[in-house]
């Protein structure tokens, strides 16, 4: 039979904030780890026999998972992150904010190829299976949206092209 109400209830009363300023030290949510040794006591089938020490116990390992699952959170962040995002050109983030309005000027059957196949890394099978069309026709889409994204962003280099065609058309 588990703890009952009544005792929990001195236990919480008692123990909480010496609980929490023990533990304090150990991790950055004490009151997390302190909130959640409460409620293990309150299902522990059955109560341990000397509670008071069972919770410092469950709160330390507790405390002790949630600094290494911190540690290991920060290590995924740090390493995910650009490394050149601290040292980043000002002309990048331009180039980045007309890119993203590029892409967001597109139709939206365009769009949803490009960003699956560039952004999502899927291969163009997968990204006929996402939008319910076949292989043939997502590349035909990823070619259009790649072509009206270079015509968009580089007029001058489109622009050159053109005339060379022009050109080997009249000769």
């Amino acid at each position: 039979m588990p703890l009952d109400a009544l005792s929990l209830a001195q236990l919480i009363q008692s123990q909480a904030a010496s609980l929490r300023l023990w533990i304090a030290s150990r991790c950055s949510a004490p009151e997390d780890v302190v909130q959640e040794a409460f409620c293990r006591l309150a299902a522990a089938e059955p109560p341990p026999d000397q509670p008071v020490a069972w919770l410092y116990r469950v709160c330390r390992n507790l405390a002790e998972r949630q600094r290494t699952s911190d540690e290991r959170r920060q290590r995924r962040e740090a390493a995910r992150a650009p490394a050149e995002a601290t040292d980043c050109d000002p002309t990048e983030a331009l180039q980045q904010a007309e890119l993203v309005a590029a892409v967001e000027g597109l139709p939206a059957e365009l769009r949803e190829v490009v960003i699956a196949r560039v952004w999502g890394q899927l291969s163009l099978e997968e990204v006929g299976w996402l939008c319910q069309i076949s292989t043939a026709t997502a590349c035909r889409r990823y070619a259009a949206a790649l072509d009206r994204l270079r015509k968009q962003l580089d007029p001058v280099e489109n622009a050159a092209v053109d005339r060379s065609r022009r050109r080997t058309r009249d000769v």
